[in-house]
């Protein structure tokens, strides 16, 4: 007797033509294979690494949770794996380089083994994934954004003998609608609520790697994450997107909408979402934030630059003032609320007073915390055709000032800190001056570090009250008062 697996697409239609995935019982070992047409897929393992953003993350587990249908489980040993796959980001320079490095070690793998399977997709495959496989004669097919939800298709082309190829095409069906799939147990999930960006920021190649924006509909996305909450023991979500403030646009529909469908959503327990553009926080979302009592007290709100004239060439479609109006409008309806941002240091051409005015900035609107980058090149912006007085020693010297000068800010909110009573969901552990310490997030979005009571007792995944005894710039340092278990009761804080 066979099975089918779930064949379901959302991001690249499968081809209907192929063979799809039928699970049988081997009748004289009693072994589950996958047969695939003819051919036949028995317990393989797969490797996979990440760069980049959420955003990235979401389709890892996409990817994973589509192969465990081919019979693949994932192994954290890459000379153990049968297939070796790279989700890619071509945002920043360094997570390139870092790939291409990664990318290069796996040819002494593909030379011991010559039956494993090397793939790559997200951004750099999406732009550059046909130039991979010419270059790197060891890597059998790559993959766009796209196409990810078609990967056992494809790893049935590569295992069925067909020669190095690469998809990339876009998704051109009309509407955008996806089940979030996740793989590793955890109760925090990311669910994807809009794809693509219409924006044209001058040095951002998002638009190249991710197409244009495409919400899904409110109904299927409450339904996804009530399924979550329900069924997989979800309690945090994080809505994605690469505009999340643009959802429902093309639906008349909003985020602020949703997220008030999610706040009455039993058994969630916090909502998060990522990434923002100032232009379109709308005043609805802004009272949200002061409504919804399980939408976090933290929001990541993406500046780049303190410099008007800076944003002008950046083509953000907003001033200084307006960003500050909106963070003044965001703590008039939620005064504890907690808000960190990108800088972009070094920007095509920054003067010594446009770089100044970001430090002003900093000062202004005294962020918890920042992401800050010196900027790079990416090939098809509109910022790369230009020329650049900057060299990269100038790049790097302002990216640490701003560093520094954030760090100072950061200390000083930090120490506030010191004696307050956080909820905290615990999310792993390390070892700190030789000692075990738990940690996780406070709803604001802020790491501590404790004690457990005692060090064989495993806080994975529970809901603890931790105080704060110390605090620098980068990190908090806690004792913990009570462990709540793997679910909030009603009675405890949210804070």
């Amino acid at each position: 007797m066979t099975t089918p697996t779930n064949s379901s697409s959302g991001l690249g239609n499968r081809n209907a033509e192929l063979p799809q995935e039928q699970w049988v019982e081997n009748p004289e070992t009693g072994a589950k294979v996958v047969k695939v047409g003819d051919m036949e897929f028995p317990k393989r393992k797969v490797w996979m690494h990440t760069f980049g953003c959420q955003m990235n993350y979401h389709d890892t587990e996409r990817v994973l949770s589509h192969l465990e249908n081919l019979n693949f489980e994932q192994t954290k040993d890459q000379q153990e794996a049968d297939l070796i796959l790279f989700n890619t980001c071509a945002i920043r320079d360094l997570s390139n380089q870092k790939f291409y490095s990664k990318l290069g070690d796996t040819k002494h793998i593909k030379k011991k083994n010559p039956d494993v399977k090397i793939g790559v997709g997200g951004c750099v495959a999406q732009t550059e994934g046909k130039e991979l496989v010419k270059k790197y004669k060891h890597l059998d097919f790559s993959f766009g954004t796209d196409v990810i939800d078609t990967i056992n298709e494809l790893v049935y082309r590569s295992y069925a003998g067909e020669d190095p190829f690469a998809i990339n095409t876009w998704d051109r069906s009309q509407n955008f609608s996806i089940e979030t799939k996740i793989t590793n147990g955890s109760p925090q999930a990311f669910v994807n609520i809009i794809k693509g960006c219409n924006k044209c920021c001058s040095y951002c190649i998002v638009p190249f790697t991710r197409g244009k924006e495409k919400s899904r509909l409110q109904k299927e996305v409450v339904e996804d994450v009530r399924r979550l909450v329900e069924y997989q023991g979800v309690q945090e979500v994080t809505l994605l997107g690469q505009n999340v403030n643009s959802y429902g646009k093309d639906n008349g529909e909003s985020l602020a909408g949703l997220i008030t469908e999610l706040d009455q959503i039993n058994g969630l327990e916090l909502i998060r979402y990522t990434t923002s553009h100032p232009y379109d926080v709308t005043d609805e979302l802004v009272q949200v934030h002061g409504e919804a009592k399980k939408l976090s007290r933290h929001l990541h709100l993406p500046v780049q630059s303190g410099s008007n004239t800076v944003l002008q060439r950046m083509l953000r479609e907003y001033t200084v003032d307006h960003y500050m109006g909106l963070v003044e409008k965001l703590r008039k309806a939620k005064p504890d609320i907690v808000l960190s941002t990108d800088i972009i240091a070094g920007f095509v051409n920054e003067t010594e007073e446009e770089h100044q005015a970001t430090l002003d900035l900093l000062d202004r609107a005294q962020y918890d915390f920042i992401y800050s980058y010196a900027y790079s090149q990416r090939n098809k912006t509109r910022a790369s055709r230009w020329e650049d007085s900057l060299t990269d020693d100038i790049r790097g010297a302002r990216l640490r000032e701003i560093q520094a000068y954030q760090a100072k800010i950061q200390e000083k909110i930090r120490k506030e800190l010191v004696g307050q009573t956080f909820t905290v969901l615990v999310d792993g552990h390390g070892f700190m001056g030789g000692e075990k310490k738990w940690k996780g997030r406070t709803n604001c979005m802020r790491i501590v570090h404790f004690l457990p009571e005692h060090q064989e007792h495993d806080l994975q995944w529970h809901w603890v009250e931790v105080e704060v005894t110390a605090a620098t710039a980068f990190s908090c340092q806690g004792k913990l008062k009570k462990v709540w278990g793997r679910r909030m009761p009603e009675q405890a804080s949210r804070y």
